[in-house]
């Protein structure tokens, strides 16, 4: 395999459309998801809470998923949104329903959604995994919004050899594409210490400014960061198309 491989991070499940992309493409990528969810049983409270609530929030494609498998989507009759597009796409393939999301696909953009400016006394239920930013709930709380979580699924590590893996990807890997702080950090604790100083080596494809942070701790140079406008595929892509046209 070429000195000149993509490495693919995404959890299994969500990088079906982006590794075709590659392939229609022909650039050459490993595929390696270092994360699985797990779905967390809906709590009888907490189905009271999507039944009553004034508007719903799901985080991800995970978040959406693992509660299509607990419920019919016609107990949900609030207004529905979704932190991204690629998440409001498949909420609405589930509810059949109207799905709004920012253009800024992070809980500052949805903060930032007329919907979400005259919430003082709503009852807004977000859906999302075991962990993540409080800014949205905090942001929604300011405004007079009773804000709950409902917990639809949680993320594990997958247990993997990071020595193998180690060897194998040093004499392959050119470049990282990862799309949560989360699996950021998941390489750099499964990889062995000597393997820090080629990651830090390695072009990176991050999603957000948050993440850009993250790096840059973690001793990342900024000259090997590419930033992705979000985390869906087409932005995935142009950042990919970025990588081919000026490293390769």
């Amino acid at each position: 395999m070429s000195a000149q491989t993509l490495l693919i991070t995404r959890p299994a499940g969500k990088a079906d459309a982006l590794l075709a992309g590659l392939d229609e493409l022909g650039l050459v990528y490993l595929y390696q998801p270092l994360i699985a969810t797990q779905l967390v049983p809906v709590k009888p409270k907490e189905l009271q809470w999507l039944q009553q609530a004034d508007q719903l929030v799901f985080v991800s494609v995970s978040a959406v998923t693992s509660l299509q498998q607990q419920l019919d989507a016609s107990e949900l009759k609030a207004p529905l949104r979704a932190v991204g597009q690629t998440t409001a796409t498949v909420l609405q393939q589930w509810t059949g329903r109207e799905v709004l999301y920012p253009d800024d696909q992070r809980s500052e953009g949805v903060l930032s959604m007329p919907c979400m400016q005259q919430v003082d006394g709503q009852n807004i239920v977000i859906v999302r995994g075991q962990s993540g930013r409080e800014l949205m709930k905090q942001g929604l709380q300011q405004r007079g919004a009773r804000v709950r979580y409902v917990q639809s699924y949680h993320r594990l590590p997958i247990e993997l050899d990071g020595e193998a893996l180690f060897a194998i990807w040093q004499q392959q890997v050119s470049c990282i594409l990862v799309t949560s702080e989360e699996i950021l950090r998941r390489l750099f604790s499964l990889l062995p210490v000597t393997g820090h100083d080629w990651l830090r080596s390695r072009h990176w494809i991050l999603v957000s400014p948050r993440m850009h942070d993250s790096a840059l701790a973690l001793g990342i140079p900024v000259s090997k960061i590419i930033l992705a406008d979000n985390a869906n595929d087409s932005a995935l892509m142009a950042a990919i198309c970025h990588y081919k046209r000026d490293y390769l």
